[in-house]
């Protein structure tokens, strides 16, 4: 809807919908949306009959119900539209488990019933092999939290392809964990970023990133830092404020944080977080939009939010050497880049002929395990001084000459 017939159709899409399943409310009922075209219904008073069974068939019931009240076409824009939806049900106890928890065990339902192609499908913990392991990770992670010897940032340079000079570096986070070792963020950063932890996680990684940046402005190393937000910290009206103040605290100009979102953020609520990057580029922040060209609106994107620049996603650029269409996509986000003044840098570089071929089609930076991997702050620290050194005293090859 909202590439075809424009942003402002999709929203009063969503309007007719969110009307629709209004005048079906039932009493005792409440209703949200949880962001996107997403929405929630919770019904009370069941629990008697729910170990018997008849909760379920209750909540099925229901969920048919609204799912067939939205497959009415409707008229948006002069056109008319027919909408599928799938539901997610869960039946629980009052008082036996927290909202956030309830919310969580009804997106892993719906996300069975996408996957299996079935209008509705019911919470089943056998399927759900991460309901005890998230709950145990979000309660070690608040412990982590409060010590200073689980969490650690690693850093990635990120480099000019043509001098081999550092232009940036990546903080990427790793947990110490007591027993279960060094754990990377697929371990468990998708259970934080959907919790309350969310935002205690991103002060405490721009904490750290800062005060690497200051310690590395005393070691004649001044480039930026980049550090990633989750998508619910975009939400958040007070980022701004909080990230101008630890800059201010760590004395490290702005122009020397990167931050950085993905496109899928925009399935949130758009004027709220046009107003969060308005309000970091204001404070002289630079955001840069991750894993570009692998959401469902990436152009559309970087048409309504000014950013700082762009990172082709590492799928492409593990294709683009053997597949003229993945290249041709990546040199469209190049011109595109270029109209628009932003710069360009390539996720995953591992082979030369990958960086010979980013050179030829504009790419000037980028980074991945040719140049360096993620290393530890001393290492980096070490890495990035070799590495702008080299940069003044040779000229590095694009491509490899071979011996004759």
């Amino acid at each position: 809807m909202n590439d075809a017939l424009s942003h402002a159709a999709g929203d009063e899409l969503l309007r007719v919908l969110a009307q629709r399943l209004a005048d079906r409310q039932i009493t005792g009922e409440l209703l949200g949306r949880l962001g996107g075209d997403e929405f929630a219904l919770l019904a009370t008073g069941q629990t008697a009959s729910s170990a018997s069974g008849l909760g379920w068939a209750y909540a099925f019931d229901r969920a048919r119900s609204l799912i067939s009240t939205l497959a009415v076409p409707a008229q948006v824009s002069g056109v008319t539209i027919a909408v599928e939806a799938s539901a997610g049900v869960v039946v629980d106890t009052a008082g036996s488990c927290d909202m956030t928890e309830l919310l969580r065990r009804a997106d892993v339902a719906l996300h069975q019933a996408k996957r299996e192609g079935v209008r509705v499908a019911r919470y089943d913990p056998t399927n759900d092999a991460s309901s005890s392991d998230r709950l145990a990770v979000l309660a070690d992670f608040r412990d982590a939290l409060s010590t200073t010897d689980q969490l650690t940032l690693y850093l990635q340079p990120t480099v000019d392809l043509v001098t081999g000079a550092p232009v940036s570096a990546e903080a990427l986070l790793r947990w110490h964990h007591p027993s279960r070792g060094l754990l990377c963020p697929g371990d468990f950063i998708g259970a934080i970023e959907h919790s309350d932890l969310a935002a205690g996680l991103t002060r405490h990684v721009l904490d750290m990133a800062l005060r690497i940046a200051a310690g590395w402005a005393t070691q004649g190393i001044h480039i930026p830092i980049s550090v990633n937000l989750c998508a619910r910290c975009m939400l958040d009206p007070e980022l701004p404020a909080g990230v101008a103040a630890m800059l201010a605290a760590q004395a490290v100009s702005p122009g020397r944080l990167i931050l950085e979102i993905t496109e899928t953020v925009t399935a949130a609520e758009l004027d709220l977080v046009g107003g969060v990057i308005a309000g970091l580029r204001a404070a002289g922040v630079q955001v840069s939009v991750d894993d570009f060209g692998t959401g469902s609106a990436s152009l559309s994107f970087l048409t309504r939010f000014p950013v700082d620049e762009v990172k082709i996603d590492r799928t492409f650029v593990a294709a683009m050497v053997e597949s003229p269409e993945t290249a041709a996509i990546v040199r469209a986000t190049v011109d595109l880049a270029a109209e628009l003044g932003l710069r360009v840098v390539a996720e995953g570089v591992e082979r030369p002929e990958q960086r010979a071929a980013l050179v030829g089609l504009g790419v000037t930076a980028a980074q991945g395990f040719l140049f360096q991997p993620p290393l530890r702050l001393e290492e980096a620290t070490a890495a990035l001084q070799g590495m702008a050194h080299a940069a003044t005293t040779r000229s590095i090859p694009i491509v490899r000459t071979p011996s004759p």
